[in-house]
Formats: structure tokens, sequence, C-alpha cells
């Protein structure tokens, strides 16, 4: 699998609010760390994020509007879709770098704007 299709796969798990948040695991190392604008996550700070967002958002979206990979590197520009269970829309656009280790992503560094929404949905990103 590519690094284009790990991002892809794992992006239709954690926006697939059916699936078992558990499933992600396939997809980092076991030391994978994350900072979203400034704030770190390990991963299971990340698991307590997914289902933080599964118990705020009725629904979530990531369209990929663009993707460079090159060694085991990768970044995308990409805008989140969240509808909040209130129904309230919000739009985010992430520009993320990632890092891969033996096929898995072992670090993910991104920015967000928040494009459409209130001041609190700033911080999905980082919900805990």
């Amino acid at each position: 699998m590519t690094h284009e299709e790990i991002i892809q796969e794992m992006f239709a798990i954690f926006t697939d609010f059916d699936s078992t948040p558990d499933k992600l695991l396939d997809f980092m190392t076991p030391d994978y760390r994350q900072f979203v604008d400034g704030n770190e996550m390990t991963l299971s700070n990340f698991l307590a994020h997914t289902h933080a967002l599964r118990n705020t958002l009725k629904a979530l979206e990531i369209d990929i509007q663009h993707v460079v990979c090159e060694g085991d590197k990768a970044a995308t520009v990409h805008v989140a879709r969240a509808t909040h269970l209130s129904g309230e829309l919000s739009r985010i656009k992430v520009v993320a770098f990632y890092q891969f280790r033996n096929g898995r992503i072992c670090l993910v560094d991104e920015l967000t704007h928040l494009l459409k929404g209130s001041k609190k949905d700033q911080m999905l990103g980082a919900l805990q």
C-alpha cells in the first residue's frame, strides 16, 4: 500500500462512525505522536480524540485537496467538514505532515484553520 493509500484508508475509518476506532491502530506505530496546533497527542490520546469526535459530531468528512509523498514522508492539505449533533456545520482547513515507519504512520504534525463555524470549533482537531 502506498503512503497516499494509507492516508486515504486511515481517513476512511476515522470518518466512518460505524467502524471501531481500534481499527486505526493498524495504521499507526505504537509510539505514534500527533501535534495539532501545538498540542501533542500520543496514540492513546488520538484514540480518545476519535471517541470524543464521535460523541460530539453526527458526521465527519475529509476532502483531501492536495497530497505529496516522498520517501517516508507525506503532506496533505485537506478540509474537514463536521456536522455537530445540533446540526451546526463546521469546515476546517488542515495542512498536515506525515512521517512513516515500516508502512505505518509514526508522526503527524498539523496546523488547522477554521473556515466556517464557531470559535470553539477551532479546537476540534485536538478535542479529547
